[in-house]
């Protein structure tokens, strides 16, 4: 209000004055404000491009974590993918040592691991075996198998990682290895590398760039080395080598201002590194068209209040517009504000901000769903209210990580999960000195659960097949033992202890029969039959279970409880799924029985495309020392126990693309929880 009054009494006294005055006042004020605008401009300018650069800066840093996490993730899958491929291979090495190898054993072999081909070569790299029909398999392609793998048949390797290949007498790609045979001679394992290469280009690097230039102001996104462009947003084909530009070859983050594709572009530089590898720069550039349309704007309102301002009365329409061009750049300051905030929110990892006081100041959205809070509940709480003290303690020292994995125990949620946690720190440009630190989490739970369930898979299905190798050769003398035995109790009758003889007889034959019982076991837990799925309701299915072992728990005096809240119709194997959980319940009253009392209660529920169902008891629990084998096959704490009953619950849901998880406590009780996919 007060400068509202000034400039009127201004326009008053200045009305009265004679002309030429009011001309040169007024070109006095238009200089004046020209002036003041063109300064304005400038400074207004190089905040903008500021904010561009921090902007640019902030943007490289989250892609380079982002694209480190991708291609380190990329490679432990494929790394795993490699070691599966080299137990397969060492596993029908083993069974050669007892069992000759055939076309039907390959072929069943390679369908139940999914593998694309098992090849068997003698020592001089003649093919013999494989698990392909196809004659043409035998004749000569594009390259000769023997050149991949002839340094095992030199003997200077065992085994050998082949790696990605082209086909020999078809189009596409294969990944192989090759391992020495027990005798001598090579077998070669790959699969179709197809799908490892459409995984790789949907979690790529590539794949990672296209989706972030999707992004509003985003011009281009390069990854490139000395020899070329090695990423890049599409349509990006060429770009000045690094030999050739010296700015390129900066060892920190750098910033200019360049033309690309008749654009002026604000392009940030800093070098990537993962793991002490050189692995180029990453450029990113970000367009000024909107900055140099709002630097056109402001020139020609500032020509046009310079020309108009000898009439004093257009002074307030000078300060409004001026006003304006204030306010549009604080719109355009709070749009970049905004844009960078929601990159942060769309990441998939969790993002949290602290202060010095380790006071939670913001969290993404992925923080969110890994605490399952919402944004309101979180900012503004202490850090160690959610998260444990040895972090806090990292925060306190004021110490980084880098992808560390570790495991972490939620406070509000009480369940532990495993993490890969990076801490950053960002310049305070408050002016207060201490930087802000930033904690970036990613959940690998999820991956753990899956690492863990393939290397038991693995376990059990080598195991398996050795047990059935011994199995056949124990059953033939076992076999000729009895045979032996029943001609001595028919034909032969001793003339002194004639009593003991045939008690010895009878055992012995007692004997036989329970270890050809056993070697029974061992082969069908080694060649299971092939599912046979039709369509059940879960209900149905865990009501026939419960109605079995409902006398023996009323025996006991066990309560059973049941809570099943959906019906929904699974495509599965009823008499394999009936034998898993009349297991799994089985040992939860075996559990009991020490008390002769106790409850069991047993739950089905859905979750999105899933149906779990949780099997919890109150019986003695499980040591942490035998949690981790409950699995493996002959392991049993029972003294009558054989070790099949888990290991075949564990078989019969993985061959149901299943999952099967356990929690324990000694003195508290066990919780089983099997997951089961609703579709085939």
């Amino acid at each position: 209000m007060q400068k509202r009054l000034f400039y009127q009494n201004k326009f008053t006294s200045i009305a009265a004055y004679k002309p030429r005055y009011i001309l040169t006042i007024g070109l006095i004020f238009s200089v004046l404000i020209a002036t003041s605008a063109y300064f304005e401009l400038q400074q207004s300018r190089a905040e903008l491009i500021q904010i561009h650069v921090d902007e640019g800066i902030a943007l490289l840093e989250t892609i380079r974590h982002s694209a480190t996490t991708s291609l380190l993730s990329q490679v432990e899958i494929e790394d795993l993918m490699v070691e599966r491929l080299f137990n397969n291979a060492r596993a029908v090495r083993e069974i050669e040592r007892y069992h000759p190898l055939d076309m039907q054993f390959l072929q069943s072999f390679a369908e139940k691991n999914h593998l694309y081909r098992i090849n068997i070569f003698d020592n001089n790299g003649k093919k013999i075996l494989s698990s392909c029909i196809d004659e043409k398999h035998y004749e000569e392609g594009k390259h000769q198998p023997k050149e991949y793998f002839q340094s095992i048949l030199d003997g200077s390797v065992e085994e050998i990682e082949i790696g990605l290949k082209s086909a020999r007498l078809t189009e596409g790609k294969r990944y192989a290895v090759a391992v020495k045979r027990a005798s001598r001679g090579v077998i070669v394992v790959n699969i179709d590398a197809e799908d490892m290469l459409a995984f790789r280009k949907r979690i790529g690097l590539g794949k990672l760039i296209e989706n972030i230039t999707n992004q509003p102001g985003l011009e281009y996104i390069v990854l490139q080395d000395d020899q070329g462009i090695l990423a890049a947003t599409p349509g990006v084909l060429e770009m000045t080598s690094l030999a050739a530009d010296a700015f390129l070859q900066a060892d920190s983050v750098q910033t200019r201002t360049v033309h690309y594709n008749n654009k002026e572009v604000l392009e940030v530089v800093c070098p990537f590194w993962i793991k002490n590898i050189d692995m180029g720069i990453l450029r990113v550039g970000l367009h000024l068209d909107e900055l140099r349309a709002l630097e056109r704007r402001m020139v020609r309102r500032a020509i046009g209040i310079s020309l108009v301002i000898g009439f004093v009365g257009l002074i307030l329409v000078g300060i409004v517009l001026i006003n304006q061009n204030y306010a549009l750049l604080h719109q355009e300051h709070e749009r970049i504000k905004t844009y960078t905030g929601n990159i942060l929110h769309a990441m998939t990892d969790v993002v949290i901000g602290v202060d010095k006081q380790t006071v939670i100041t913001y969290v993404n959205t992925a923080a969110c769903q890994l605490l399952r809070v919402d944004r309101d509940q979180i900012v503004g709480k202490l850090f160690v209210e959610y998260f444990p003290e040895s972090i806090l303690q990292i925060l306190e020292k004021k110490q980084t990580l880098e992808n560390s994995e570790l495991s972490l125990r939620i406070t509000p949620l009480n369940q532990t999960i495993f993490v890969s946690i990076s801490i950053s720190y960002v310049h305070d440009d408050s002016g207060e000195g201490d930087d802000i630190p930033v904690v970036l989490l990613r959940d690998l739970t999820r991956q753990k659960q899956l690492e863990d369930q393939l290397r038991r898979q693995e376990k059990l299905m080598a195991m398996g097949e050795l047990a059935s190798g011994v199995a056949h050769e124990i059953r033939n003398p076992l076999n000729a033992i009895s045979m032996i035995v029943q001609r001595f109790q028919r034909e032969f009758e001793p003339i002194e202890d004639a009593d003991e003889y045939f008690s010895l007889a009878r055992t012995v034959r007692s004997e036989t029969k329970r270890i050809n019982e056993i070697i029974n076991q061992f082969l069908k837990f080694a060649k299971p039959p092939r599912l046979n799925k039709t369509r059940v309701p879960i209900d149905e299915l865990i009501t026939g279970c419960l109605n079995v072992i409902s006398s023996q728990a009323h025996a006991q005096n066990v309560r059973m409880t049941t809570h099943i809240k959906t019906d929904v119709i699974v495509y599965v194997d009823r008499n394999q799924l009936h034998q898993a959980f009349l297991n799994v319940l089985q040992n939860s009253l075996e559990s009991l029985s020490e008390n002769d009392s106790g409850k069991i209660t047993v739950s089905v529920s859905q979750l999105e495309r899933d149906v779990i169902i949780e099997i919890d008891d109150t019986g003695s629990g499980i040591s942490e020392a035998h949690l981790k084998r409950i699995f493996d096959l002959y392991f049993t704490t029972k003294t009558t126990g054989t070790g099949f009953g888990l290991p075949l619950v564990h078989r019969i849901i993985t061959e149901h693309c299943g999952q099967i998880a356990v929690q324990s406590e000694t003195g508290v009780g066990t919780l089983f929880s099997v997951v089961l996919p609703i579709k085939n």
